[in-house]
């Protein structure tokens, strides 16, 4: 074996062995549509001594172009001896069925048929061709869009049962290990045109930053690297940050402490990594760190809703996670539970077959213990300091028009269980099953 291949063949087991990406002489299945990157992936997965089963996915998208991508695999995977399963799409259909684009479209179909050909033929992994230089593509990209940590991590090694190999190659070593292997391979005529973004940033951006530096490529794979490990140091700090002034509800409302997140050292990260994944914008998480004294001032992103209020930021979670049942009981069989859980009505009060809204403005009821003068709703619940969510959200059991129970909070004068009480109707508050 010459230099150059032993040189490649040494670095990416070494890679894979520091990362711990595959076991050796695992099964794993490789993604392969015939161009430079994935070819190359095979090949020296295969020479490395794993198991490999290609898979090659056709969207169907660029007509002949895509069977002849589809009949390069299989003559490739047939003269190298590798297994080969292949999967076929109505990319354009599947696209127009879920209204995502195509791009995101062909990305779901790719990994979802990875993972079943991974289930099914008990792989341990599924392997993909990313390299050096596409990693620098996605640091510039994500830099441009304005990212965070994260996204300046690049791509990753490994994300859950996804593996990259190759991560350690730049793309003039996979076309010359290609070329030492003399191994052909397709191109997919798009990655040559100067329209999308990344192709931009590879044919225009590096070669005027290699003018610079030569050394360019390199140095910020080194760059990459460093951020990865500062980003280690960043996720421990900000689960800290996390941990120390939000809380989380079971039906997923978030409760952001205002005092405690000011007190810490960068209170807009900690908003970013708790509010970003639900669609918050960085000119949104401005907007709330600069709306502290305007309490009851909401954003919204993605049907999520986050309300400054006059302590904590809250985001409000589901509608409703708890449903009420109700029971009917003999008088002298009830034994009363002081909770909020539960209220006890005189069934012979009743005038009409109870049921379940939500509060309305200028509702009214009878407070147990204010010996039946009535009070706004709106006020009862203001008083008990509730939040506006908590007031949209609030349940109330009705008689007709008459209020019976403001769920969870008090129940109504008018229809309390005295010494006349024959039989009781039990409300009790109990969590939604999750389907």
């Amino acid at each position: 074996m010459n230099p150059l291949m032993n040189n490649i063949l040494t670095k990416v087991d070494n890679y894979i062995t520091r990362l711990s990406l595959l076991r050796k002489g695992a099964t794993v299945i490789a993604g392969i549509s015939g161009g430079p990157d994935s070819v190359c992936l095979a090949l020296i997965l295969a020479k490395l001594g794993y198991d490999v089963i290609a898979v090659h996915c056709n969207f169907h998208l660029r007509g002949e172009e895509s069977m002849r991508d589809e009949r390069f695999v299989e003559n490739l995977c047939k003269e190298r001896n590798i297994k080969l399963q292949k999967a076929d799409f109505d990319t354009i259909g599947y696209a127009k069925e879920k209204k995502i684009s195509i791009e995101m479209a062909a990305r779901e179909l790719r990994y979802e048929r990875f993972r079943h050909f991974k289930d099914t033929l008990k792989a341990e992994a599924i392997a993909v061709g990313h390299h050096r230089d596409d990693n620098t593509e996605t640091f510039f990209l994500n830099a441009i869009r304005g990212t965070g940590i994260k996204g300046l991590c690049a791509i990753q090694p490994r994300n859950e049962d996804i593996v990259r190999p190759l991560l350690c190659l730049s793309r003039d070593e996979v076309i010359r290990f290609l070329a030492e292997e003399k191994q052909g391979f397709v191109t997919d005529r798009t990655n040559l045109e100067d329209e999308y973004s990344r192709n931009k940033i590879r044919l225009n951006v590096m070669p005027v930053l290699t003018k610079i530096n030569e050394g360019a490529a390199s140095n910020l794979e080194t760059t990459i690297e460093n951020l990865n490990e500062v980003a280690k140091i960043y996720q421990k700090a900000i689960k800290d940050s996390i941990d120390s002034c939000c809380t989380t509800s079971e039906d997923g409302e978030i409760r952001i402490n205002k005092e405690k997140l000011n007190a810490q050292a960068s209170p807009i990260s900690v908003l970013h990594e708790v509010l970003s994944p639900l669609g918050f914008n960085r000119e949104q998480l401005k907007g709330i760190l600069h709306s502290y004294d305007s309490t009851g001032k909401i954003f919204q992103a993605n049907g999520r809703r986050a309300l400054v209020d006059r302590e904590e930021i809250i985001i409000e979670g589901e509608n409703s996670n708890v449903e009420i049942i109700q029971t009917i009981m003999p008088a002298k069989d009830i034994e009363i539970k002081k909770d909020n859980s539960h209220a006890y009505i005189d069934y012979d009060k009743i005038k009409s077959t109870l049921s379940i809204r939500k509060a309305e403005e200028g509702d009214t009821f009878a407070p147990f213990g204010m010996k039946g003068r009535r009070k706004l709703v709106s006020d009862f619940l203001t008083d008990k300091k509730l939040t506006r969510f908590e007031k949209e959200k609030q349940l109330l059991v009705c008689d007709g028009e008459e209020i019976v129970w403001v769920v969870g909070r008090r129940s109504s004068e008018l229809y309390r269980i005295d010494n006349n009480t024959t039989s009781v109707v039990v409300l009790s508050i109990i969590a939604k099953s999750k389907k």
